[in-house]
């Protein structure tokens, strides 16, 4: 039996004791290994340090910059980025998915949803709960705190996406994955990926996330309520990229 290739995690933060404990958890499980540590104040990982993980949990308190997330990502592209909050307010946090953040998981939640999150990012998925989606669409509704399009407006962007591109984007928001899209339209996951860079293309995104997102602004999807029917906080939606 072919053994599975390592997830080399880096861990970001500025606690010692909190850095130490996510290392001992995350090493704790098969095929995850920590490559390295990175603190908020001053340099001690190298690039290599980064180049070499494929996660980074980054650790998130309610003092600390988001930033740190494009810098992560402009040493390697290929990161996945996952959020431990840690009384980071909804602004910051919708800023970090904006910068790149493809998971958030809260300080609050079982360790185990840790774990499951950094396997899943890694595989492509993202990593969201619905609670925490209905939070950032609301803060979307506001226009001071949205960013500003490009191009000529949502509608014309909207009016021409086809009928099955509607159609896949109604099956994403409601947390399909690639095959499971595949399956249920009769299609190859090929085709699917096919469908998802045309409605990239068209209305401006580049993942999932930000697609669901304009998906619910633009009404192309109905609003989630602030928790699934018959799911706990804890249950997590993930949206492959």
């Amino acid at each position: 039996m072919t053994k599975s290739r390592q997830i080399n995690v880096l861990l970001v933060g500025k606690y010692d004791i909190v850095q130490s404990s996510l290392k001992y958890l995350i090493e704790s499980n098969d095929g995850l290994s920590i490559t390295g540590l990175h603190k908020f104040d001053h340099e001690n990982c190298t690039h290599s340090c980064v180049s070499k993980a494929d996660v980074a949990v980054v650790y998130l308190t309610a003092e600390d910059q988001v930033d740190v997330v494009s810098d992560l990502l402009a040493e390697n592209a290929a990161l996945r980025v996952v959020i431990l909050v840690a009384g980071a307010d909804i602004d910051s946090q919708a800023r970090a998915l904006k910068m790149g953040a493809v998971g958030i998981v809260q300080i609050d939640q079982s360790p185990k949803l840790l774990v499951e999150a950094i396997r899943q990012t890694y595989a492509g998925e993202t990593w969201l709960n619905q609670t925490l989606l209905h939070k950032i669409l609301e803060r979307e509704k506001h226009p001071n705190d949205r960013p500003s399009t490009n191009g000529n407006g949502n509608g014309m962007q909207t009016e021409s996406l086809t009928n099955r591109e509607l159609e896949v984007i109604k099956l994403l928001a409601a947390g399909r994955k690639n095959k499971e899209l595949a399956n249920e339209l009769a299609v190859s996951e090929a085709t699917i990926r096919h469908h998802l860079s045309s409605i990239y293309g068209k209305i401006g995104v580049d993942d999932r996330l930000n697609l669901v997102i304009y998906a619910y602004e633009n009404g192309l999807v109905d609003m989630p309520g602030s928790a699934t029917p018959g799911a706990s906080d804890e249950d997590e939606t993930p949206n492959g990229k």
